[in-house]
């Protein structure tokens, strides 16, 4: 795994899962198109009209058999603390098109592994009654426990789909783990969730959290099972410190550095890339997963941001080979 590519997941370019998979099929072939050696499916947002994101993904499949979740537009409302986790695993039906998609096109030979990205349960939970911070999903045990079975089954269908890198996708752990742990939780409890669906996936897992690591934020991934810690440095530098060489070789875990942003709409040059990732392999040394900061999903509404995105992955793809054959200088393109 180390220097090798990977994105994300979302890009720039509206959802039409439901519909005749233009967009999808475009973003697939264009992931594999740059180069990526693990390319995540694509994981597109909606429209007001058709609301999709990291959330309604797994909610609505699960607000389908689960009647305690209901959801209106883009809000969703649950009923009682008690979610019965469905027998079958849900929100995977954008993965399993996507490697069937590559296999029929003949593309899977032109990638090392594939990846997917499963929204983490402290997040899915994070968007029931989302209107209060304090009272939403998040804060009740059940539901986080509930939603982690839930997952579970997911990571374990992703598994066997041949999905080589799964990512636990949990931003809202930038928002729980400040200073102190908010809700009653503790950190054992946040690790514990974690590991439970670590243990699911049979290949290489990850877990992503946005932002400013602090030193909470810091200790549950460390303490946890899983094999990548995923966070953002381009636009998040002091996070550089965050981590050190050692801290990754003794717990036996790759770092998935963010070297392009993924808000900003300028394209980072080769020569930039290449001198982030020069600075981050000194100072932590090789086991590193090169990525952008975050999904691309929020620059959606910028002019030509979907091409704007698709030159950032191509040189941070070129970038990393270039460092990868032990060259730091290179084309400005």
């Amino acid at each position: 795994m180390s220097l090798a590519t990977a994105d994300v997941g979302s890009l720039p370019i509206l959802d039409d899962f439901e519909g005749d998979r233009t967009n999808v099929d475009r973003a697939t072939l264009d992931k594999v198109s740059v180069g990526l050696d693990y390319p995540c499916y694509p994981q597109l947002l909606g429209s007001p009209s058709n609301p999709m994101n990291m959330g309604l993904q797994f909610l609505i499949p699960l607000s389908k058999v689960e009647p305690r979740i209901q959801i209106r537009g883009e809000e969703v409302a649950l009923l009682s603390d008690e979610i019965r986790p469905p027998s079958d695993p849900i929100g995977v039906e954008r993965a399993e098109y996507y490697v069937n998609f590559l296999r029929e096109h003949e593309l899977i030979h032109r990638v090392k592994g594939v990846k997917a990205c499963v929204t983490g349960p402290f997040t899915l939970a994070s968007y029931l009654n989302r209107k209060s911070l304090m009272t939403c999903g998040a804060s009740k045990p059940r539901v986080v426990k509930a939603l982690t079975q839930v997952l579970g089954r997911s990571c374990k269908r992703l598994s066997e789909l041949g999905f080589n890198l799964i990512n636990i996708d949990e931003p809202f752990l930038s928002v729980m783990l400040g200073r102190k742990v908010l809700f009653s939780y503790d950190e054992s409890f946040v690790v514990e969730m974690l590991n439970m669906l670590v243990r699911k996936i049979s290949g290489v897992s990850a877990v992503h959290v946005c932002g400013t690591v602090t030193p909470l934020i810091r200790k549950v991934l460390l303490d946890s099972e899983a094999d990548v810690i995923d966070h953002e440095f381009a636009g998040t530098p002091a996070n550089v410190q965050a981590y050190t060489r050692n801290d990754l070789e003794r717990s036996g875990k790759f770092l998935a550095y963010g070297c392009v942003s993924s808000v900003k709409p300028q394209v980072e040059t080769v020569d930039e890339i290449s001198e982030s990732l020069g600075n981050a392999l000194k100072i932590f040394g090789p086991r590193i997963l090169v990525k952008p900061d975050c999904g691309f999903g929020g620059m959606l509404r910028m002019p030509g941001a979907y091409e704007l995105v698709l030159k950032k992955l191509e040189n941070m793809v070129k970038a990393t080979r270039m460092v990868a054959a032990g060259r730091v200088s290179g084309s400005r393109s």
